[in-house]
């Protein structure tokens, strides 16, 4: 197959972009959350945020083996929707977890969800775009490398902004130490994770209609078969 027929197979079906814009917003539940676990909850729960993540990445290890089965049973986009559900509601729990109980249990609800996004939405792709190869699979990877390039500065900046608005100005943050200073760094991870778990929500909305409509036609050929 050409570079040409695979560049051809990428812009002759503009549906493949809507994967593009969906793969950006996976790696960026995935990626951003794992890289600021550390700094966001360490003083919240009293417990070091590295642990959580070597906890997650050891859960998405085991679980990554079962997540074939569950693939061929709901479909890959089915896949993909329990999955953007799981995300949703773990950063929401992240962004209340004030114990190591519960930023654990928190921690494997997003680790749950977040675990087989990656290789589901490429293997999503090469099911559906079998003509455009290693260049759409490229094209996809690209996203989400994107994602922690663009996402995690704003998620840093996000952060930041809600310190200050949380101190009262950048000169009441700045005279803050010890608890006060804590308390207002844990009110701005809070809201930072729940405004993050909007990502895996939007996700909800299209892997539904993706779902829906290929099952839809589904049951369509099925129907068309009986007959």
């Amino acid at each position: 197959m050409s570079f040409g027929e695979m560049v051809g197979e990428v812009f002759r079906r503009p549906s493949f972009f809507i994967w593009f814009g969906a793969m950006f917003l996976t790696a960026a539940s995935e990626l951003a959350p794992g890289q600021w676990i550390d700094v966001a909850l360490s003083n919240r729960v009293g417990m070091r945020g590295i642990l959580l993540l070597v906890y997650v990445n050891a859960l998405m290890f085991v679980f990554r083996h079962f997540a074939g089965r569950l693939a061929n049973k709901i479909s890959n986009p089915g896949l993909l929707w329990v999955s953007s559900l799981l995300a949703a509601i773990g950063l929401f729990m992240l962004s209340q977890a004030q114990t190591p109980v519960t930023a654990v249990l928190a921690s494997t609800v997003w680790g749950l969800g977040v675990c087989v996004m990656w290789p589901t939405m490429l293997a999503s792709v090469a099911e559906r775009y079998p003509r455009g190869g290693s260049w759409a699979m490229g094209l996809v990877g690209s996203a989400g490398a994107l994602a922690s390039f663009f996402v995690l500065p704003l998620l840093g900046a996000m952060f930041d902004k809600a310190k200050i608005e949380f101190a009262g100005g950048p000169e009441a943050f700045a005279q803050l130490a010890g608890a006060a200073k804590l308390a207002v760094e844990d009110a701005a991870a809070s809201v930072s994770f729940q405004r993050l778990a909007i990502l895996p929500v939007i996700l909800l909305l299209v892997f539904g209609f993706i779902w829906l409509r290929e099952r839809g036609k589904s049951r369509a050929v099925l129907a068309g078969e009986a007959a």
